[in-house]
C-alpha cells in the first residue's frame, strides 16, 4: 500500500494573485491612446454609441476607458477600432465585457475580448 506524504505549503510556494494574473494574458498588451467606437450588440440598445479612448490592446481584445454608464460584464459590444475621421482602415469587432474597474479619473475601464 503506498503512502502520500504532503509537506506543509510554506509562503515560497504559494504564487501571488498578481504573477498569476499576469500568467493568464496570453499576449502581451501595446499601450497607445486611440478612440474607439462601441456599441452594444442587443438591438434594443442599437441607438446608444459610445466613443471612448482606449488605453491597451492585442489581437483578443482591448481595455478602453469612458463615462458612460450602461456597461456590465458579460455585454456583448461592436467596437469599431481605431475610429475617427482621419483613420483610413475601421475594424469593427464583435466582443464581450470581461473585466470593469473604477479608474481614478472617475471613469470606467473596461476589458472586452474579441469573439470574432
Amino acid at each position: 500500500m503506498a503512502t502520500a506524504v504532503h509537506a506543509p505549503r510554506s509562503a515560497a510556494y504559494v504564487p501571488s494573485r498578481k504573477k498569476a494574473k499576469l500568467e493568464a494574458r496570453r499576449r502581451e498588451r501595446l499601450k497607445m491612446s486611440l478612440p474607439v467606437e462601441v456599441r452594444p450588440f442587443d438591438s434594443r440598445f442599437m441607438d446608444i454609441a459610445d466613443v471612448g479612448e482606449v488605453v491597451d490592446f492585442t489581437r483578443d481584445g482591448l481595455y478602453f476607458a469612458s463615462c458612460m454608464p450602461h456597461y456590465c460584464v458579460g455585454m456583448r459590444l461592436l467596437v469599431t477600432f481605431p475610429f475617427g475621421k482621419r483613420i483610413s482602415a475601421h475594424k469593427k469587432f464583435l466582443g464581450s465585457i470581461v473585466r470593469m474597474e473604477e479608474r481614478p479619473d472617475g471613469a470606467m475601464g473596461i476589458a472586452v475580448r474579441f469573439l470574432l
